[in-house]
C-alpha cells in the first residue's frame, strides 16, 4: 500500500516512518516510529494523518500495540483508536507438547492451499474472523520462503487455513469453528516439527480461549501483552490466531 507508506525528513534526514494498509472497509497501522529528538513535536500525528490516506468516515482503524507504551497508546487513544482486545504472545519447545500434536490431528487434513481454487474459502474465513477480505496479502504469504501455507479440511468440507514458518512461528491461523482451533494448532506444529523447528511462537488474542488453552496446555511460556486497539468493533477472534511475524493481523 505505497500511499499509506509515508517517511518524515529534517534537513534531508528521515526522522519517521508510518506503514499501513486499507482491506475492505478496516485500515491496520503496521507501524509508526519516530526518532527520539522528534517525538512530542506532532511528527508522529502528521505521519499517522497522512498514513490513513483513503479512509473514509466508516473505515474501522486499527492497530496492534505493546500494552507497556503509554505513549504510543496514548497517540492512538487522541484519535479516538481505543482498546478493545488483549493480545498474549506464547513462546515454547515443541517437544514439551504432548506427543498427540505431532501424530494426530483428529481427521482435520492440511493440504497445500491453491490461491484460485481456495480463494473464495480464504475471503470467507477471513470476513467470518479478522472482519474482511485480504487476497494481496494471502498472495504475499503464499510467496514467502520457509513459510507452509495449509487448507485444512475435513471430511471434505473447508475447516480453516493456517501458515507456520520452517522457524516455528504460527500464523495466521482462522478456523470456521473455533472449537478446531485446537486441532489446527495441532496440525501446525507438526508441520513445524516435519521442517526441523524446535520451538514454537504463537500471537493471539486475549478472546481467543481456544488458542491460549491449546498453548498452556502444551507449557507454552508467556512472552508478552499487548493491545488490540479499534475505532469501532471488528473482528470475532474465537477463531483466530495472528500472523507469526506479527507484519499484519
Amino acid at each position: 500500500d505505497p500511499e499509506r507508506f509515508v517517511v518524515a525528513e529534517a534537513d534531508g534526514e528521515l526522522v519517521g516512518a508510518a506503514m499501513a494498509v486499507l482491506r475492505d472497509d478496516v485500515w491496520y497501522l503496521a507501524g509508526l516510529h519516530v526518532l527520539p529528538p522528534w517525538q512530542a513535536a506532532g511528527v508522529g500525528s502528521e505521519l499517522l494523518r497522512r498514513s490513513t490516506a483513503g479512509v473514509r468516515p466508516t473505515t474501522v482503524r486499527t492497530v496492534l500495540t505493546d500494552a507497556g507504551n503509554p505513549a504510543s497508546n496514548g497517540l492512538y487513544l487522541r484519535h479516538g483508536v481505543l482498546p478493545a482486545d488483549s493480545t498474549l504472545t506464547f513462546d515454547g519447545a515443541i517437544a514439551s507438547a504432548p506427543s498427540r500434536e505431532l501424530v494426530d490431528v483428529r481427521h482435520l487434513i492440511a493440504r497445500p492451499i491453491d490461491p484460485v481454487a481456495d480463494a473464495a474459502a480464504l475471503a470467507r474465513l477471513d470476513r467470518a474472523t479478522v472482519g474482511f477480505s485480504r487476497p494481496t496479502d494471502h498472495a504475499f504469504w503464499q510467496g514467502v520462503p520457509g513459510l507452509e501455507a495449509r487448507i485444512l479440511e475435513r471430511d471434505g468440507a473447508v475447516r480453516g487455513y493456517l501458515y507456520v514458518s520452517a522457524a516455528g512461528a504460527i500464523g495466521p491461523v482462522a478456523v470456521a469453528d473455533h472449537a478446531d482451533m485446537g486441532d489446527a494448532l495441532d496440525a501446525a506444529a507438526r508441520i513445524a516439527a516435519d521442517h526441523g523447528a524446535t520451538t514454537l511462537h504463537l500471537h493471539v488474542f486475549g478472546s481467543g480461549h481456544a488458542a491460549i488453552a491449546w498453548a498452556n496446555a502444551r507449557r507454552l511460556r508467556l512472552a508478552g501483552i499487548g493491545l488490540f486497539l479499534a475505532s469501532h468493533p471488528v473482528g470475532r477472534f474465537a477463531g483466530y490466531v495472528t500472523s507469526g511475524a506479527d507484519a499484519l493481523y
